[in-house]
């Protein structure tokens, strides 16, 4: 066998487990014309390589090390190119007076792409790079909340083992995020700090988060629904103007 028969053969193998979720060696076989030795062989190279993990069910998935990679360099995430972008977010927080920011998933991660300080001396001081681990921030569970389920799946693992306590109850407000189309850090990241957050989509996927951010006395949990809707609506004048973009 060629080394390039070898790894167009490899790489069918990971395009379907990619596609089908999870698969054991033998549906490998089912689907693939490859025999059993070679279908072994590829997958043992895929897993030593970290690009397929086992399960418990002894089936392949992809593995956790390259959902991280895909999400931290998925080239959509760029939005430098649009100033439409800022201007949107100014708008928010010349409405609001408070913090607004945008990030992305960067691996297990949200990376803030964007921020505009309010304008209030007491306020949410973020800087452009600053990282919050996602499940303590509103942009990161608005984003995961519409995640496939393989994204979701790396999640799932990080939060059981570092929030065990919570994790049941943390994958139901996923559940209660779709549905509103708006997430809420509840003073997770930071003690006194209230965050209200939605989803940014491009191409029928959610690429991104835009959040106002400020002290829990302005921010507060009464004031939820209503910056709900504030950022909901922030969040698709920029949708809007990504698609546009591409006109």
């Amino acid at each position: 066998m060629s080394e390039v028969g070898t790894l167009k053969k490899g790489i069918d193998i990971l395009w379907l487990i990619i596609e089908k979720g999870s698969l054991s060696v033998l549906e490998i076989m089912e689907i693939l014309p490859y025999n059993r030795s070679t279908t072994y062989r590829l997958v043992s190279t895929l897993e030593q390589n970290h690009l397929i993990q086992k399960t418990t069910d002894n089936t392949y998935k992809m593995s956790n090390q390259l959902v991280e990679k895909l999400l931290s360099h998925d080239n959509n995430l760029n939005f430098d190119f649009d100033s439409s972008i800022v201007r949107a977010a100014d708008e928010f927080k010349e409405l609001t007076g408070e913090t607004i920011f945008i990030g992305v998933l960067n691996g297990t991660n949200v990376l803030a792409t964007h921020v505009i300080l309010g304008r209030y001396p007491t306020r949410t001081h973020f800087e452009k790079g600053d990282k919050h681990l996602v499940y303590q921030s509103a942009v990161g569970k608005c984003i995961l909340a519409f995640q496939p389920a393989k994204i979701q799946d790396v999640f799932k693992n990080k939060v059981k083992s570092d929030l065990p306590a919570d994790s049941k109850s943390f994958f139901k407000e996923l559940e209660q995020i779709k549905e509103g189309g708006f997430a809420v850090d509840n003073e997770k990241a930071e003690i006194g700090v209230r965050c209200v957050a939605a989803p940014i989509w491009r191409d029928g996927r959610v690429i991104a988060g835009i959040a106002i951010s400020g002290p829990s006395v302005r921010v507060s949990k009464e004031m939820d629904e209503k910056n709900g809707e504030l950022v909901k609506l922030f969040s698709q004048k920029i949708t809007d103007s990504l698609e546009n973009w591409r006109l």
